[in-house]
Order: structure tokens, then sequence, then C-alpha cells
């Protein structure tokens, strides 16, 4: 199955200086994009597709490669730092890392994120070099019917988004499944809810979303703050809480955790369509159920935020596979990766690791080299990024609204969907207050499409036998119903044990007054 001559060709290839230097300047590039609230690596991607004729085919695909991971890795910077995820895969990254921020421990967070996503990337380069022509071949099972419990199973997840309340999370994930029926019907191409406004019709725009559910709040919650950390150490500003930081990123107390997230990650990125955001849910729901201290979750925990940053980084080599194995890309960078690839002849498909080995193996060795420049990258860049969370908001307000302004107009050059995003921040503010949870309203509207189209195909398939006639479905069945029941049990098993310490207590206590 693996060429070894074609493998030390791709090795080669990949060392020229060309390659080098345009893969960094692609890091680079992605990075910065990634770092700024409401900009899209997908549309500097596309902006970029036609300047990539004047390069080699794998030069072109690897510098694609690198804005797309280096984007991913970055967007976690606003997302701790301000509670706006850079890109969607970060949204869940804001529950630990901007409470962590407010902490006054902004250092600490980011070290912690940027040591997660080098695990995750290097264990995704790994599952990606080692699996990856098999693992494109698994893809195909995923049916119609295996594709929706996929999407109940991240919103089931909001059983642990929710904290306690597992109720507000149901709401909400219906409120947002029902907001993203808004547009044209996938299968009859029908008008839902547009009200005669042309711009619906594709739906909802995401990038306004996501910046009217994360920014317009927090801008309004910033009004009354004096700066974003109420309190800072000698250490806040320095080296020492990044460092402290990338220990537990990097595996500190956190191996299991680690690896768990980022294996789950790209299972998710493997699967066509599923995306980093549900790769990044899944994780940080699944960490919550195995941590000892479940409590803390809301409040800034390494845990929650190693396994958001690992997965959604893992799951960002996972979206290769498809990519290139199958010709199916999974969101709407790799629809640009593969866009780029027939560009220059490339044809990708289950026989992309035989007729293009050299390309194929020059791709999967690229992904060892992004964990290094994003660790490098990343800590130089925290030591001045994390100096944000103590700036007076008098001063970052207006250059976090511009910003946000400019993220909502760039995505479609639409004034409209400035009008949208000011919208879905009154929606954000008002759950906000209510104490509901924004990120599942989020995951709610990107899984909602999928939720409706792969459900219709399923029962046009066969009926509703679809979701139970294959292994995969039935383990998703399991894993589902596992998910909902688990937050109720462990509540039950909580109040039995507090009640049987209390009434040990209570013997302790009469004994001893006898």
């Amino acid at each position: 199955m693996y060429n070894t001559d074609a493998i030390f060709q791709g090795l080669n290839a990949l060392l020229t200086f060309e390659l080098l230097v345009f893969l960094t300047l692609g890091f680079l590039t992605g990075f910065i994009v990634g770092a700024i609230p409401g900009f899209n690596d997908a549309n500097l991607m596309a902006i970029l597709l036609p300047f990539t004729l004047l390069l080699k085919p794998e030069v072109a695909i690897v510098t694609m490669a690198a804005i797309y991971a280096a984007a991913q890795a970055a967007g976690s910077i606003p997302a701790i730092l301000m509670n706006i995820p850079g890109t969607q895969g970060n949204a869940a990254t804001t529950i630990e890392g901007y409470a962590l921020a407010k902490k006054g421990r902004a250092g600490y967070a980011l070290g912690v994120s940027f040591g997660a996503s080098t695990v995750g990337a290097l264990i995704g380069a790994i599952l990606a070099f080692g699996l990856a022509p098999v693992l494109g071949l698994f893809a195909l099972r995923f049916g119609p019917a295996e594709m929706f419990l996929l999407a109940v199973l991240g919103i089931t997840v909001v059983s642990s988004l929710a904290g306690n309340d597992m109720v507000k999370g149901l709401l909400v994930a219906a409120f947002g499944v029902l907001l993203s029926m808004i547009g044209a019907d996938d299968m009859a191409g029908f008008a839902r809810a547009t009200y005669s406004v042309d711009y619906l019709y594709d739906g909802l725009p995401l990038i306004p979303v996501l910046l009217g559910l994360f920014a317009i709040p927090e801008l309004v919650a910033m009004i009354k703050m004096k700066a974003i950390a109420s309190t800072q150490s000698s250490s806040s500003r320095g080296w020492s809480e990044i460092f402290s930081g990338l220990k537990v990123g990097l595996g500190q107390g956190q191996k299991i955790n680690l690896t768990r997230s980022s294996v789950l990650g790209y299972i998710v990125g493997v699967i066509p369509g599923a995306g980093a955001t549900i790769g990044s849910f899944l994780a940080y729901g699944q960490a919550r159920q195995w941590s000892r201290n479940k409590q803390a979750f809301g409040t800034g925990t390494e845990e929650g935020l190693a396994a958001t940053e690992s997965a959604n980084n893992a799951t960002a080599a996972g979206a290769m596979v498809p990519t290139l194995t199958l010709g199916l890309p999974g969101s709407a960078s790799t629809l640009v990766m593969l866009a780029c690839l027939y560009l220059h002849g490339v044809n990708p498909g289950p026989a992309f690791f035989m007729d293009f080995q050299v390309e194929a193996y020059t791709i999967l060795l690229s992904l060892f080299v992004f964990p290094l420049m994003l660790l490098v990258f990343g800590v130089v860049l925290a030591k001045y990024a994390q100096k944000i969370v103590f700036i007076p908001t008098f001063y970052l307000i207006p250059i976090v609204t511009v910003l946000v302004f400019i993220g909502a107009y760039a995505w479609r050059f639409m004034v409209f969907d400035i009008i949208l995003m000011l919208i879905f921040g009154l929606i954000g503010i008002l759950l906000k207050r209510g104490g509901y949870p924004i990120p599942v309203l989020l995951l709610a509207i990107i899984l909602g499409p999928m939720l409706e189209s792969e459900f219709i195909r399923a029962l046009a398939i066969d009926g509703y036998y679809s979701f139970i006639k294959t292994p995969i479905s039935l383990v998703l069945i399991f894993i589902i119903t596992l998910s909902l029941l688990a937050p109720i049990i462990l509540s039950v098993l909580s109040k039995k044990s507090k009640t049987a310490q209390d009434v040990l207590k209570f013997e302790e206590e009469t004994n001893a007054k006898s």
C-alpha cells in the first residue's frame, strides 16, 4: 500500500527551498487571518487560488493546507482573549479559555491552547499518514442515516455544555435547528421563512451569525469593565504563565485527555461534512464526562480547553483524508483545496494514492511540519497577545467593534450581513442574560441542515429501518443514549452518595453523643 520510493520523493519535494518558503508564508498568513475575528481562511484561500497556477501542484496545495491548519489553531487567540471564535472550530474554546482570561491567566490559557493544538496536529498527522488510504474507504460507509445520527450525537453534547440545566441546553438546540431551516429547502428548493428577502435564500450566513452571537454580547459586557481581566500578577505578562500552560497542553497530567480528544477529532474530521465544530464540541463533552471534577467545567479548566483545541487541530488533519481519497470536501476551506488540486490536473479520489503518489506523500508529510511551526509561532505570539486582556476597554471596544463590523461585511460584502449580525447580537444578549448556552445555539445552526437533509434521504432509501440496519448506526444510537442518560444517572448517584454521607455523619454524631 505504501511506496517507499514515492515517500522519499515526497520528502525531497517538501524540503525544497521553494516549497518551504511558500509553506511558511502560507502558515503566517493563515495564522494572522485566524487571529482576526470575522476574517475567514476559506475566503483568503479562494482569493489566492488563481495565483497558485504559477506554482507547482505540490507547492500550491501545501500552501493552501498551511493556511487552513494555521487558521484553525490561531482562531483560539480571539476566542480566549475576547470570547470571539476566530473560526467555527474554536467556538467551544471560548467556554474555558475566556473564563481563564477573565481571571488574568490569558498567558496560561494560550499556552495550554497552543500546546494542545500542537499535540492534536501531530497525532492527526500520524493518523493521516498511517491510515489515510484505509479510512478513505471507511468514510464511504457513512450514509445518510449515519450522518443524521452523527449530527444528533453532536446535539446531545448540549447536556454537558449547559452545565446542570440540561433543559436549557436542549431548548437552545431546538431553537438553533429551527433557525437553520431558514432558506431554500435542500430537497425541493422551496424558500422557507425568508419573508421575500433574497439574501436569506441560501440560509443564514455563518460568520455574521457567529459574530453576532459571540462578539456583540461581549462588547456590551465590556462597557461595564475597566479591562477584560480584573486582576493580574507579575507573571501575567511574562513567559512563566505561557510555559506553565504549554507544559499542560503538551501532556502534563493530560496525556489520556489529549490522546482521546485528538483521536476523536481526527475520526470526526475523516467523516465528510462533519467538520471541526462537531469534533471540538464532542471532545469537550467527553472530557467533561470523564473528568473527576465536572463542576469546575465552565469556570476555566485546562481539561476542557486542552480537549477542544487538540480535537480542533486533529480534525483539520482528518478533513484532508476524504478530500484527497474521495474528493469530498468537509468544509469551505477543503473545498478550495479540492479546487486547487483540480486546477493543477491532480484528480483526488480512491486512486489518488496510486496515480499521484509523490503529491500525496508531499501533502501528508507537510502535516508533520505544521505542529512545529504552530508551537514556535504560537508561543512567540502568545507573549504579546496575552497583554490584550489588560488593555483598558475604553481603547479596546472601538478597535474590536471595527474589526467585527468589517468581518461581518467581508463574508459576502453585503450590508445586510451587518444588520443580521446585530439581530443575532440581540439574541445573544438575551440568551446570555437568561443563562442559556450560546455555543449550543451556534452548534445547532451548523448541524441543522445536516439533520434535515440526511434524515429525509435516509427515509427515502429504506424508511425508519435505515437508522438501525448498520453496525455504525447502532453504535451511534448507543452513544447518543449514553450521552443523554449520563448526566441524569450521575445526578441520581450523586444525590444517593450525599444522602449516604449525611446518614453516616448523623450516626457518627449520635454515637459521639451517647
